[in-house]
């Protein structure tokens, strides 16, 4: 799967699952080095490899577009680019929630819809996540 498939794929399923306008996604999403990203969220090794700047979109570390949890991220980043777009004036805890919830629920279809033994959720996704950090 290309970059662009995974954006159309996860564009779709916001339109599915949220009312979000996927005409309104309109950022670039740009695949750098974990370090980078670390080095600029964190000053230093830190468990994020993604992250939103209303200036110059998404930025995610490099991975396997084939791998729900890396996918789930890039929604979450995804759907902050939506909140950012439609000015959404809550607190920051209330975006995080509502990224968290859809990026659950996203790993949920998945994991039912590969017919996983386990289903995937946030706290297997970030085991995986911490153990490639180091």
């Amino acid at each position: 799967m290309t970059l662009s498939n995974l954006i159309f794929v996860l564009l779709i399923w916001i339109s599915n699952n949220t009312d979000y306008q996927i005409s309104k996604f309109d950022y670039s999403v740009n695949v750098i080095d974990k370090k980078i990203i670390q080095e600029k969220v964190c000053n230093g090794k830190c468990p994020i490899i993604a992250y939103f700047d209303p200036n110059h979109g998404v930025f995610i570390a490099k991975g396997n577009l084939e791998e729900p949890c890396y996918q789930s991220i890039l929604l979450h980043e995804m759907i902050h680019a939506f909140q950012f777009t439609l000015n959404k004036n809550i607190a920051n805890a209330f975006k995080e929630m509502e990224a968290y919830s859809l990026q659950n629920l996203y790993l949920d279809q998945i994991s039912e819809k590969k017919n996983l033994l386990r289903t995937l959720n946030l706290k297997s996704c970030r085991s995986k996540q911490y153990n490639t950090l180091f």
